[in-house]
This record gives structure tokens, C-alpha cells and sequence, in this order.
């Protein structure tokens, strides 16, 4: 009997807890049960992320513009950041300015989703990092800001002059480690490595493999895809697309067959062999089904 009662029981508490918009009188709001999180009040909202720990609550605004033979009109979105409190983000800018009302665009409900802890936000075209309890990661404006594979670092990108977005690398203090000089960054937090590609900005450029102190260690002429102490997988375009792993105490070169590689720990990585995930020693070329 009590176990009959617990299944029924269960799915209820799981209903109880949920978020979920509502509207009343035209305007929207997010409700928890009985209890209403968000007032409605405003022209559209999207829900909390998994953790509840923030949505977004947006007004509707029109604006119009005219010339000497029409007249349009435009509408935008601008929303806040609310926690369950209903309280705002507000960020800084720079060190007279603060924002707290956000333009929606494409990926604004995404970035704030997408992560546990951590979202993106847009400001007049630069992004900066939030924590989910509205402390502000980042000052620095950038073109773009990505999470890597170290929470200790972070992915940037700058424009260059030619209007192109160049890859670099900050520490969590905002830190210069790597500057914006690549067309893309990987990291091994592991052994302590970064990897970066120099394919695309200039003619005969090379891949690097740094170390986390911003010192140079290797330069290749092959794409890296991969880096730990002892070996280097590239990855070969011509004539055929694949891999090549190099042992760097040997210089050996050995083809590796298969669809996509991801760092796994020490010399072990993981490889893609059409829809099967497999580890790879890459010292011994052993290789062992990864289980769900």
C-alpha cells in the first residue's frame, strides 16, 4: 500500500515544483505551483532554466522610422534577467555604466539554458560571462567569450581590422594568457596544454602548442587536432581527409582511421568510428568500446 501511494505521489510533487509561464489579462508571468514567481506583466517570458535559477521577462517595444517615400515600423524585444526573487541583473560596462535591460536576439534564451552555471550576455554587440547568481565573471567587452575545457580559462574573440574574428585566451582573472592572434583554441587541462590553430590567418601559418604559462612548446605545419606530452594527433586534409598520430619522443607517425577525436586523459582519447564511441591508447593503439 505504501509504495502504491508513493508512485502516486511522486509524479505530483515533481508537477508541484515545476515552473511555468501563464498569462493574465494579455501579459505573461511564471507561476511554481500556486505561488507566481514572475508578475504578469510583461509582453512575453521564457522559463526558467533547469536549475530555476534564472528567466527571462521581456517587453514589446515599436518603433517607427521614415524617409521621403515610406514609413516602416520595427519591433524589438528587451528583457530582463529575473532569479525567483524577481530581481534584475544589472552589469557593468565599463566604470561609469550599468545595464540591465538586454535586446533579445536568436541566442539569448540559449545562452542562459545551455550551461549550469554560467551564461553569455549580449551588450551592444559584446559579450560578457554571468554566473547563475548574478555575479559578473567578466568586465573586458569581446566580439565573442566561450567556455573551454579548463574552468580556469576562457576563449575569447577580438575583431582584427580585416573584420575578422581572432581567437585568444584569458585566465579567470581576465588575464592575458594567449593573444587574440588564432583561428581557434583547444585545451588539455591535464597536461596543461593549449593548443591553437593558425589556419586562415596568414599565408604558411603554423599550429602551436603552448603550455599554460603562455610559453611556446611545438610549431607544426599540420592541423593539431590533439595534444598531450608524449603525442600529437593531426589532422591531414589532403589527398584524403584522416588522422595522424606522432609520438614526439620517437617522431613515429601512425594513420588513424576514424570520423572524429576528443581528448580523454593522459595518452587515452576518445574516437569516433561511424556511431560507436571507442578509447584509444595512443601508445599502444588499443582500443576498448566506451560504455554508456
Amino acid at each position: 500500500m505504501k509504495r502504491i501511494l508513493l508512485i502516486f505521489i511522486l509524479p505530483l510533487l515533481r508537477l508541484s515544483s515545476q515552473t511555468l509561464p501563464f498569462q493574465l489579462n494579455g501579459k505573461w508571468g511564471i507561476k511554481e505551483g500556486e505561488s507566481t514567481l514572475i508578475a504578469p506583466v510583461y509582453d512575453t517570458v521564457f522559463n526558467f532554466d533547469k536549475s530555476k535559477s534564472l528567466c527571462l521577462a521581456c517587453f514589446k517595444v515599436k518603433t517607427a522610422s521614415s524617409n521621403k517615400f515610406i514609413k516602416t515600423s520595427s519591433t524589438n524585444f528587451y528583457c530582463n534577467y529575473l532569479n525567483p526573487k524577481s530581481q534584475r541583473l544589472i552589469l557593468k560596462t565599463n566604470l561609469k555604466d550599468t545595464c540591465s535591460v538586454f535586446q533579445l536576439g536568436k541566442n539569448t534564451a540559449k545562452w542562459y539554458t545551455e550551461n549550469d552555471t554560467l551564461f553569455k550576455v549580449n551588450i551592444k554587440n559584446n559579450k560578457y560571462l554571468v554566473h547563475k547568481n548574478f555575479r559578473q565573471i567578466t568586465f573586458k567587452p569581446y566580439y565573442d567569450i566561450e567556455l573551454c575545457d579548463d574552468p580556469n580559462f576562457f576563449v575569447t574573440q577580438k575583431m582584427s581590422e580585416a573584420d575578422v574574428p581572432l581567437s585568444g585566451l584569458v585566465n579567470s582573472k581576465e588575464e592575458p594568457v594567449i593573444p587574440n592572434e588564432y583561428s581557434g583554441i583547444k585545451l588539455n587541462p591535464s597536461d596543461s596544454l593549449i593548443m591553437l590553430c593558425g589556419a586562415g590567418v596568414r599565408l604558411n601559418s603554423e599550429d602551436h602548442v603552448f603550455d599554460y604559462s603562455g610559453k611556446k612548446i611545438q610549431s607544426y605545419h599540420h592541423h593539431i587536432d590533439l595534444a598531450t606530452k608524449h603525442f600529437i594527433v593531426f589532422k591531414v586534409f589532403e589527398p584524403k581527409e584522416h588522422f595522424m598520430i606522432y609520438n614526439i619522443e620517437t617522431k613515429e607517425e601512425k594513420e588513424l582511421i576514424a570520423d572524429e577525436i576528443k581528448y580523454h586523459e593522459h595518452d587515452n582519447a576518445l574516437i569516433r568510428i561511424k556511431n560507436i564511441w571507442w578509447i584509444l591508447n595512443l601508445k599502444t593503439g588499443e582500443k576498448t568500446e566506451l560504455k554508456k
